[in-house]
């Protein structure tokens, strides 16, 4: 009996040690001997953990040869399987004291003045202005949340009960649709780009010319139904107009205002059905995201409210140092100095060449975008009420500087209170009339990766033609984008990493 009972504990305990295998280990500082919480441990096959508070973590180390371990301040280390087994799973690492007294020591104390105009100076001398190839990942995400949605059929001379009810029902569905799903849109486009300067000698400036090398591109359109805040007043028409008579055209106001003079069902669902069929995009419109992130990047240059280092504009302030990877940044800080400036933010400088490094900012307190109220007038209200953005800097192998990533994040507000008539274009002139209530926040996300960058021969780039401007693609189908390397951001995630 107790043979056996030996037996099943042997084989129980034994198949679980072939089977588990989560090994648990300890890091310490080597300096304090105190445990390091939150060290990035990764495998040579990408696996990975971090520490808790005691130091303590827990690694699955099948099919693993090496392991990483890294912390900010600290000596970055890596052992063999075979060594860390030898220690016991517990590993130390020491304190880059001397790095980081090196960093304290080059970076010397400077006036806010002084720092300003290096940095200026350094950035104008440094910006890569030579022709180039660069790879670029674009992201677009825009999404509605429906604060209020009222659609209501407030009489007709056109529709019979029957007609009107179902009318109604429709307009009432389709209110709660909306409501219930947020519509959310996504598009995604990767390739290679080219770019060169080019001089306009009639006001004197220079400007970039893009010219698109590769791109491909993917449009997700499932969630939402096609709808945009464009196309909500279209589709409320089509949901009265089906109800209508085939043969007859109708003329349609808002307000005071005619909006389409000669217009049926018949019609415009051949219209409709163009567009839905229409899965394609226009190749020159991508190159309007990439110098989104140029003319941002390029803020220092600019001799208005948009450049955050213009003391005419913006108060500055040298904040406390900030360590961007492992390396100290000069900070300085901005606020609106006239009405005209709207941003606050940082901007993070390299204290060895003066470059910047990051630059992030948002409307100040009180500020906001582009705001038109015409609510009791016109029943239309819209407003820009956050915009935040961030840049990254990189330098190519040669040291010069390109802004490398930009994400931008808007939040508008719209409302919209109108009647809407459909007149029969007839001697009766027979009338339906219903109302639209609308009050919206639209979200709307844009991130433009550019790396890989190299010199090319600004001879290769020509002059964009006619036809460049109007030459449209074909977005990809779902089943080759999840098959895709980039898909659903991977190629940013990796970067911020």
């Amino acid at each position: 009996m107790h043979l056996k009972l030996h037996l099943i504990f042997l084989f129980f305990f034994g198949s679980f040690a072939i089977y588990a295998q989560k090994t648990t280990g300890k890091i310490f500082s080597k300096n304090l001997n105190q445990p390091i919480e939150k060290v990035a441990i990764a495998t040579n096959i990408r696996t990975g953990t971090i520490s808790n508070k005691l130091g303590e973590f827990k690694l699955d180390l099948k099919n693993v040869e090496t392991i990483t371990f890294s912390f900010l301040g600290y000596e970055t280390k890596t052992f063999s399987v075979h060594d860390l087994k030898n220690l016991g799973f517990t590993v130390y690492l020491s304190e880059t004291v001397n790095q980081l007294n090196e960093i304290e020591l080059k970076i010397a104390k400077i006036s806010l003045e002084s720092l300003i105009s290096k940095t200026i100076d350094s950035m104008k001398k440094n910006y890569i202005s030579r022709a180039v190839k660069q790879n670029f990942y674009v992201f677009e995400k825009q999404k509605m949340a429906f604060q209020k949605l009222a659609l209501d059929l407030k009489s007709s001379s056109l529709l019979n009960r029957k007609n009107r009810k179902l009318a109604q029902n429709e307009l009432q569905s389709f209110s709660n649709y909306l409501k219930v799903n947020s519509p959310e849109f996504t598009k995604e486009f990767v390739g290679v780009i080219s770019s060169k300067e080019i001089l306009n000698k009639k006001i004197g400036k220079t400007f970039k010319l893009n010219k698109i090398d590769t791109v491909i591109g993917y449009k997700k359109n499932d969630i939402g139904k096609g709808i945009t805040i464009n196309n909500i007043q279209d589709k409320l028409q089509n949901i009265i107009l089906k109800h209508l008579r085939n043969d007859k055209t109708y003329k349609i106001k808002t307000g005071l205002f005619k909006v389409e003079d000669s217009l049926s069902f018949k019609e415009l669902s051949k219209k409709n059905d163009s567009i839905q069929k229409d899965n394609s995009y226009g190749e020159f419109r991508v190159t309007s995201n990439k110098r989104a992130a140029e003319v941002k990047g390029l803020f220092f240059k600019n001799e208005d409210e948009h450049n955050f280092l213009n003391g005419t504009y913006y108060h500055q302030k040298l904040e406390k140092n900030e360590i961007i990877k492992g390396q100290k940044m000069y900070v300085v800080s901005f606020k609106p100095r006239k009405s005209k400036s709207k941003f606050s933010g940082k901007v993070y400088i390299n204290p060895y060449d003066f470059t910047v490094k990051k630059l992030i900012y948002k409307y100040a307190k009180g500020k906001r975008g582009e705001h038109v109220n015409l609510k009791w007038l016109l029943g239309i209200k819209y407003s820009e009420n956050e915009n935040s953005t961030i840049l990254l800097y990189k330098k190519n192998e040669i040291g010069k500087v390109y802004a490398s990533y930009f994400k931008q994040t808007i939040k508008n507000y719209a409302y919209i209170n109108r009647p809407i008539k459909f007149i029969e274009n007839s001697k009766e002139k027979e009338k339906v009339k219903f109302n639209i209530k609308v009050e919206v926040i639209m979200n709307e996300i844009t991130e433009v990766l550019l790396n890989n960058t190299t010199y090319i021969l600004k001879e290769s780039i020509t002059t964009n033609k006619k036809e460049d401007f109007s030459r449209r693609k074909q977005y990809i189908s779902k089943e080759t984008y999840l098959a895709s390397h980039w898909k659903n951001r991977k190629l940013i995630d990796i970067y911020l990493k």
